[in-house]
């Protein structure tokens, strides 16, 4: 069956983005950033890592139940959702348990294979509609306004880097006007909070061999990593809340909520005293969950989140 007919805003969405402010920087990005075979093959060969990090590790605990808090405070009841970039399928799963429809798409075959097996084990098949090779940024054989809700969670935005604009431009396409977009991307300024935590004297000498920034001109609210910088596991680009708001009223979104996770728990550190504490991990969680959306909080965390409603059909 055909989807329905693309609303009027997104046959103007390009034309608008070249006059936005937040599509403004694109102009000053030069050459092709982006690269999807390299992030299929490093998650191709992260394998069953990216399943355990979410529980195996506090931070990853912390990102989970965080982001799920904040997940639920928008989601409407017995949604068909799109989980976009959602590899193994953890947040699938867990919204697939609670009696959503899930649609899960990543561009990591492997991911997906290993995300066929947990679901079969956690025995949500039946409410799994599909699971699909697929970027985020070319989504084509999904019909227009197809999902209650969409997600885009962990950092499927920040890779996809200079090609964001049409990655968001295909997440509100999907979904059906006035719902609810979830979407998280790497945090600039809770990484640039980590300096000192890390001690990262390399980092500061040589600031650009690994970001894309001029230390003489002002610190930007956008900031891609230099390719190639041992700093990063990937090339990214990382946001600003500042930015990533503007980002997505540029496209039409009235967003209502900006969180982030891991305010507390940045860093590498294994947090061994907490760890071995059930009341003070249960007491940690919850205050990362007061925390994530408090204004002077938000750009300390690791990954920034932001809920937004897509725009009404006019």
């Amino acid at each position: 069956m055909r989807g329905l007919t693309a609303p009027p805003f997104l046959r103007t969405l390009s034309a608008k983005l070249s006059q936005s402010k937040s599509g403004a920087y694109l102009q000053n990005v030069g050459g092709r950033l982006y690269n999807p075979k390299d992030v299929r093959d490093r998650y191709d060969n992260y394998g069953d890592k990216e399943w355990d990090r979410l529980e195996k590790s506090l931070h990853g605990v912390v990102e989970y139940e965080v982001t799920l808090h904040i997940l639920q405070k928008h989601l409407p009841e017995n949604a068909y959702i799109l989980d976009a970039g959602g590899g193994p399928g953890r947040y699938a799963i867990r919204l697939a348990g609670m009696g959503h429809r899930v649609y899960l798409l990543d561009i990591s075959e492997e991911q997906l294979r290993l995300a066929e097996k947990k679901i079969d084990e956690a025995g949500v098949r039946d409410k799994i509609t599909a699971v699909r090779p697929m970027d985020i940024c070319e989504m084509g054989e999904i019909p227009d306004a197809n999902f209650d809700a969409v997600l885009c969670l962990g950092g499927a935005l920040s890779y996809v880097r200079e090609r964001r604009f049409k990655a968001i431009a295909e997440l509100i396409r999907v979904a059906k006007p006035g719902s609810p977009l979830a979407v998280s991307v790497m945090s600039l300024l809770g990484t640039f909070h980590l300096i000192a935590t890390l001690d990262a004297r390399n980092f500061l000498e040589n600031i650009r061999d690994h970001v894309e920034w001029d230390p003489e001109t002002p610190f930007p609210e956008v900031l891609n990593s230099k390719r190639g910088s041992p700093e990063w596991h990937a090339p990214m680009t990382l946001y600003t809340s500042r930015y990533l708001k503007r980002f997505l009223e540029d496209h039409g979104c009235r967003v209502v909520e900006m969180a982030s996770t891991n305010a507390i728990t940045s860093g590498e550190r294994k947090l061994e005293k907490i760890a071995s504490s059930p009341e003070a991990v249960e007491m940690l969680v919850d205050l990362e969950k007061q925390f994530s959306n408090r204004p002077g909080v938000v750009d300390m965390g690791q990954h920034l989140l932001a809920v937004a409603i897509t725009p009404e059909e006019t």
